[in-house]
């Protein structure tokens, strides 16, 4: 789908005098589903064999006959939009095509970035932080290390985007207070005097 689209869709809504909060972000029209299944069906003998999967193992994972897969492949037959989803999500989280996908702009970038309030999350990648085995490092991670490295993020994001310093506390929003550790505190306030004598230099 274009972003014209979605520009046209809201140019309606304010015409009909309706706001984009009246109308629920996640009803999408038969035509908006129609352009995202048609952008990916032409692609999907290409990524399938990029990810090293059979016809018959696909449809076993999508819940369809092999049958009906080879026909959505063919052209012969449009796929739900279930089915849709679910390719998208096994594309996607595969490492073999995952980076196919987004170079072909085949991944909905634009419905993520719809569902969540004009944010996209879509296009961060942990492995360009922690390299190839990055998978393999968060799932020996607990839970606090997890909140220390969300803390120490949170607090360099408020760095770089220059936030004061109330800002951080805010970017917390839901978390439980009492489960920052010292730890967190100690990496606080090392931080803090990194940047005082950054400052200072």
């Amino acid at each position: 789908m274009k972003l014209d689209t979605l520009r046209n869709l809201m140019r309606k809504y304010y015409e009909r005098g309706l706001t984009m909060e009246s109308v629920s972000k996640w009803l999408l029209s038969d035509a908006e589903k129609d352009e995202f299944i048609a952008t990916l069906t032409p692609n999907l003998p290409a990524l399938r064999t990029q990810a090293e999967i059979s016809q018959e193992e696909l449809a076993n994972l999508l819940g369809i006959s092999r049958q009906t897969y080879s026909a959505i492949e063919r052209k012969l037959r449009r796929m739900s939009w279930s089915t849709y989803l679910s390719l998208i999500l096994f594309f996607d989280h595969n490492q073999k095509t995952h980076k196919m996908l987004r170079a072909l702009a085949l991944f909905p970038k634009e419905l993520v970035i719809r569902f969540n309030d004009g944010v996209d999350y879509s296009s961060f990648e942990l492995s360009k932080l922690l390299g190839t085995q990055s998978q393999d490092i968060v799932d020996h991670l607990d839970d606090q290390a997890k909140q220390t490295i969300h803390s120490i993020v949170m607090m360099e994001y408020a760095r770089c985007t220059q936030l004061p310093s109330d800002a951080i506390i805010k970017s917390f929003g839901g978390m439980n207070y009492a489960t920052i550790t010292a730890r967190d505190h100690d990496a606080a306030q090392a931080l803090k005097a990194i940047k005082q004598s950054n400052a200072h230099e």
